[in-house]
């Protein structure tokens, strides 16, 4: 994952702008040659190195109907002409992405997903190998993937609890480095999903993906009930 050519010569610039949920949030952009970019410098991990390139950024990219998991991917970092025409789904992902930051800085003290300042990638409108819509959000090893959803799932990136799960993963990754079969990929998920919920913080709901969720196929309304296990 590169920085698509932008440097950190210029400050922040922000936009207030509606996500998926049609709710109003302020996120972090970046100006460079007459344009904007979802490129979040104004995080405290950020810094530069000798040749002005930054580091410890939220970048969010648009697959633009790509696979990663496909040889030719080659996404682009979401921009906007005058900082004002986002993408909701693009939105929703780069907000979300600052939230779960942010819990994990304030909570925990930790510089990032891998606890030294690494730049958060995320990447939206994300398809299979085979060119069909994804029904699923992934931590790719490296990176968080979204895709608009397809049959059990509407747009992924709606649900700050995915964010935050999936968010999660990388933080394991880093930490524990739990295999992700069997028994510790158990753990793994159960982890992932804690932290989703903590991260969305809303009092009382122990539910996963109830933002995202078809009804018809998950007719308890959401993914997963942390307070019942089996109702999911």
């Amino acid at each position: 994952c590169g920085t698509a050519g932008l440097h950190a010569a210029l400050p922040p610039e922000t936009a207030t702008v509606r996500d998926l949920n049609g709710a109003l949030v302020t996120i972090n952009t970046f100006s460079q040659e007459g344009s904007f970019f979802l490129f979040d410098v104004s995080r405290a991990m950020f810094r530069t190195d000798a040749e002005n390139n930054a580091l410890g950024v939220i970048q969010t990219f648009d697959a633009a109907g790509q696979s990663p998991l496909n040889d030719d991917f080659d996404p682009t970092t979401a921009s906007s002409v005058n900082n004002a025409d986002w993408s909701r789904t693009a939105v929703s992902v780069h907000a979300n992405a600052g939230v779960a930051y942010e819990y994990f800085r304030d909570r925990f003290d930790r510089n990032s997903i891998d606890g030294i300042g690494g730049t958060i990638y995320s990447f939206y409108n994300v398809n299979n190998e085979d060119g069909e819509e994804m029904d699923n959000a992934f931590w790719g090893g490296r990176a968080m993937f979204y895709g608009n959803g397809d049959r059990a799932f509407n747009a992924l990136p709606r649900s700050l609890d995915v964010a935050g799960h999936e968010m999660a993963h990388g933080v394991i990754q880093s930490t524990a480095d739990l295999v992700y079969e069997l028994e510790s990929g158990a753990i793994n998920e159960s982890m992932a999903d804690i932290f989703g919920y903590l991260i969305e913080g809303e009092a009382g709901d122990h539910r996963i993906g109830e933002d995202v969720v078809n009804g018809s196929i998950y007719r308890s309304g959401a993914l997963r009930n942390l307070r019942d296990p089996n109702n999911g």
